[in-house]
């Protein structure tokens, strides 16, 4: 089964003409929660949709990408959108999972990131269908005696029941402005009378205060939709974060998407296939079997497909071409290599670790211990840190090479 194709296909694919059963399989297969249910919306009229981001970093990676996937498929099927920044919440800032109070940021930031932002989306996604809409539009204009009749309905207990505030308020505190945010995010839903809110399962509780907020305002209140947060490369069980060094930049090129993709532990396709592909439920048992299977073959598949959305089915094929020529035949140019200038006498893995590429010390001490380092000129594994001659190339892992420069 060529599922690269398939699903690359079913990418491009206007979904105006797919019937309401069709649409909702498509959206169950990447939902971690909905409230109430699928069933509860009537996918015959125009809903409006809604998904918000506060701008407050500028550097996007796949796990970002999961609810825009479902996003999507209300885009190709002819639904109202709306794309809200949060240029008025990104000041007091998202709590869902800090550890700290987030820093303050300017309005000068908030506009080079939401423009950054849909640079990156837009290569997934039209971004010309949404509705971009910045919620200090009307959050700016609610009178202080609205907010607080608003405020003396809601439970405190509620508010703060969240395991993160729970954590931060044993050992430092939390602003009133953080235990607010959610509501403010009820307000977006009451100004844009949204009837179906998308987000990741961290947003879970923000969301459910959307509905109260709704409730409040004799509005029905919206649908939930949330998707699972997504695991990054290591396997061990992490989100995707720029922080554990486990992630793929959507701004990468598709040399490097395709590589780390191949780095994936097989358990973990799955997962990808249905965070990123627009699968019916009925084809999940044969791709589960597929991968069973042949895991080597589904990864190169799904490194393919992610590559196509991007730059298109050719685009992946070639990085699937290149991929197998550098390593199943083992046929690796100069340019394969990252060159590391150092001084003589540098030690291996502070040399390694001058190129960026490892999250610690420690990483590379453990693959070194499994042998995962080889010298590719004497054709054997590195068992201990050692310095090593001008010239001579390594390579770490499966996929990663370097060649030392000695200065």
């Amino acid at each position: 089964m060529n599922f690269d194709k398939l699903l690359f296909d079913r990418f491009q694919e206007d979904f105006t003409k797919l019937k309401p059963a069709q649409l909702k399989s498509l959206i169950r297969v990447k939902t971690q929660t909905v409230i109430p249910s699928l069933d509860d919306i009537d996918f015959t009229s125009k809903q409006r949709v809604k998904i918000g981001i506060d701008p407050t970093g500028v550097d996007l990676h796949l796990g970002h990408l999961v609810p825009l996937m479902i996003l999507n498929i209300f885009v190709k099927s002819g639904h109202h959108v709306d794309f809200v920044i949060g240029d008025f919440t990104a000041t007091v800032g998202d709590p869902s999972g800090q550890v700290a109070e987030r820093a303050v940021i300017t309005a000068a930031d908030i506009e080079r990131n939401y423009q950054t932002y849909v640079a990156q989306v837009g290569k997934y996604i039209d971004t010309k269908k949404f509705n971009t809409r910045r919620n200090s539009e009307w959050l700016d204009k609610i009178p202080l005696r609205e907010a607080y009749g608003v405020f003396a309905k809601l439970n405190l207990a509620t508010a703060i029941q969240r395991e993160d505030f729970r954590k931060r308020m044993e050992t430092g505190g939390v602003s009133v402005a953080e235990v607010c945010y959610a509501a403010l995010m009820g307000w977006d839903s009451v100004a844009l009378n949204t009837t179906i809110e998308l987000g990741g399962l961290d947003q879970l509780l923000n969301l459910q205060q959307c509905r109260e907020i709704q409730r409040i305002y004799g509005q029905k209140p919206e649908v939930i939709i949330t998707t699972p947060i997504l695991e990054g490369l290591s396997g061990d069980g992490r989100k995707m974060s720029k922080s554990y060094n486990n992630y793929i930049a959507i701004n990468s090129t598709s040399e490097d998407k395709f590589g780390k993709i191949m780095s994936l532990p097989d358990g973990l396709l799955m997962q990808y296939f249905k965070c990123f592909g627009y699968l019916y439920e009925e084809e999940l048992k044969e791709l589960e079997a597929f991968i069973k299977k042949s895991p080597m073959e589904a990864k190169k598949q799904l490194a393919t497909y992610v590559v196509a959305m991007e730059a298109g089915l050719q685009a992946g094929q070639k990085e699937r071409e290149h991929f197998e020529q550098k390593f199943s035949k083992k046929q690796l140019a100069d340019s394969d290599f990252v060159k590391l200038n150092i001084k003589k006498g540098t030690m291996l893995l502070d040399a390694l670790m001058t190129s960026g590429q490892f999250a610690s010390k420690g990483e590379l001490k453990r693959l070194l211990t499994s042998k995962a380092i080889k010298n590719l000129d004497a054709d054997r594994s590195i068992e201990v840190d050692i310095t090593l001659t001008n010239g001579v190339k390594v390579r770490v892992g499966k996929l990663k090479f370097f060649e030392l420069v000695v200065n």
